[in-house]
């Protein structure tokens, strides 16, 4: 019997691996890793440059010409230099400084630029791997670049991950797009924060559009070679809520923060100077614009419904699929909450994340589901969600902050889920702006008044499909749930907190209702 077991734990632990691999195969698909250029990356070097001399320090006495006698010396006043700016960003620093050093100046070199031409003043330091803070406080972009392979320690991960959970942000950098620091960095991605899968940002991202609205990507002439494509940022994330926690260059970016041309000794597989300076502006734009977001939210709590003894019982599904489901970990929680407040109703709310393809699905009468990505349902979950929505069952879902890639691949999957059916927006005069709060119009946040090119308040948008009479679908191109958590997220194109939540009342209240 024991080696029974011992032999089922030795292949689910393979399969476990097996799964981990092809995933990661998946992910580094595509980036050239195998290309001809790639393979003749050792032929070429990346030669680090001398540091900047210090500027020449001197005392108050010194340097001074002689004085002619008798004349009294006059006292020297020093002037001061200004203060340093707020620190931004810190480099990490490796013992090996042919590694993370070879553009000594991309960090210092970026900001620079950006306090000439956006005028923002931060400063940067280099920051020992041991000193890496858990607390985003005093620094709040960790930047790790360099050509080798390498393996955060487990006691640098954990301390990564309690400064990336806390708020902070971590930017890796494939410095000349070597091929093993590519496979580490996304071997670290998913040691760092295992229940957060990478994923390629798309170009709806706002990071894409933070300061500069960047639509075209260009590549050094070696990227394009090895297999980038103009117009691909190739850019691997990790979100942690709405926030892209992680950020990862495939191709470098450091390069062109340093001005760095290319050379016969020096092929750099990264983006041209110009896209790299705005990607890096971008970057620094939207990390500082999330900051004020993520550490309140990083102390966010779910609220649960401890009485156990109340009579009648209501299950709230969160939907699992094939996709990058987990977006806002206590915005449907604080709805509840908000919707126990204002109506008083008896019925006890349980909040619980479910397979669209499990059988579990049919016990939850309303099923909640929502995204940032564009995603593809497999064909179980497809078969499930409709067998779920003929019998009766609700699905509420919601692209989290207004993501285009959410919206498109919902519609197009749930067109595949009932075929002939299609989402009709739902009427203003409808029960579902009318109880228990009656909702003429709502608040765009401004992503979302400047996506839509208006002032002022806009009439609610809610899409649904019909069933047997009841609402089987109900669908928000908006997103709601950063509003139900209270959240600033300045890039969240939504409405307005107190909005989000009366329309959230409202959509709980309907289904109750039917």
């Amino acid at each position: 019997m024991k080696n029974a077991i011992r032999s089922l734990t030795l292949l689910i632990a393979a399969l476990l691996i097996s799964l981990e691999s092809a995933g990661q195969d998946a992910l580094l698909r595509g980036l050239g890793l195998d290309s001809d250029v790639a393979k003749e990356e050792t032929s070429y070097t990346c030669i680090p440059l001398p540091p900047a001399t210090p500027p020449a320090q001197h005392s108050s006495a010194e340097g001074l010409p002689p004085l002619p006698l008798p004349v009294v010396p006059l006292r020297r006043t020093e002037k001061k230099n200004p203060p340093r700016p707020p620190v931004l960003i810190a480099k990490i620093a490796t013992k090996k400084q042919s590694d993370w050093a070879t553009n000594p100046g991309d960090c210092k070199n970026l900001l620079k630029w950006m306090a000439k031409n956006l005028n923002v003043h931060f400063s940067e330091m280099n920051l020992p791997e041991t000193q890496i803070p858990s607390d985003p406080q005093s620094i709040p972009v960790l930047y790790r670049t360099g050509h080798d392979a390498f393996e955060f320690s487990p006691e640098v991960r954990e301390r990564l991950r309690a400064y990336l959970l806390r708020g902070g942000t971590l930017v890796m950098d494939a410095c000349c797009g070597r091929t093993a620091f590519v496979q580490s960095a996304v071997r670290e991605m998913r040691e760092l924060i295992p229940e957060r899968p990478p994923y390629f940002l798309d170009t709806d991202h706002p990071v894409f559009r933070s300061f500069f609205d960047i639509k075209n990507i260009r590549y050094r002439p070696y990227a394009l070679k090895a297999g980038a494509r103009n117009g691909d940022p190739a850019i691997i994330g990790i979100d942690i809520g709405c926030r892209t926690a992680v950020f990862f260059f495939r191709w470098d970016v450091s390069c062109g923060w340093d001005d760095q041309p290319d050379t016969d000794r020096h092929h750099c597989l990264g983006y041209e100077i110009e896209t790299a300076k705005q990607l890096g502006a971008n970057l620094m734009a939207y990390i500082t614009a999330e900051r004020s977001a993520a550490l309140p939210l990083s102390k966010a709590l779910d609220f649960v419904d401890a009485e156990r003894t109340k009579t009648g019982k209501f299950l709230i599904a969160e939907a699992k699929y094939s996709g990058q489901w987990k977006c806002r970990d206590s915005g449907l929680s604080m709805l509840l909450n908000s919707f126990h407040e204002q109506t008083k109703t008896p019925v006890r709310f349980e909040r619980e994340e479910v397979d669209l393809s499990s059988s579990r699905l049919f016990d939850m009468p309303f099923v909640y589901m929502t995204g940032h990505q564009d995603f593809v349902l497999t064909e179980q979950e497809r078969s499930n969600l409709k067998s779920y929505l003929l019998r009766g069952g609700v699905l509420f879902a919601e692209s989290c902050c207004g993501r285009k890639g959410f919206t498109e691949s919902f519609r197009i999957e749930i067109s595949k889920v009932l075929p002939g059916a299609q989402l009709e927006r739902i009427q203003n005069n409808h029960p579902i702006f009318v109880f228990p709060n009656h909702i003429k119009d709502v608040q765009p946040r401004p992503a979302l008044a400047e996506k839509l090119q208006v002032q002022g308040r806009i009439p609610p948008e809610l899409y649904g499909i019909r069933h047997e009479g009841h609402l089987a679908v109900i669908f928000s191109p908006v997103g709601l749930a950063c509003g139900w958590e209270l959240a600033e997220c300045p890039y969240c194109g939504g409405i307005h907190p107190r909005d989000a939540l009366a329309l959230g009342v409202n959509i709980l209240s309907c289904c109750l209702l039917q």
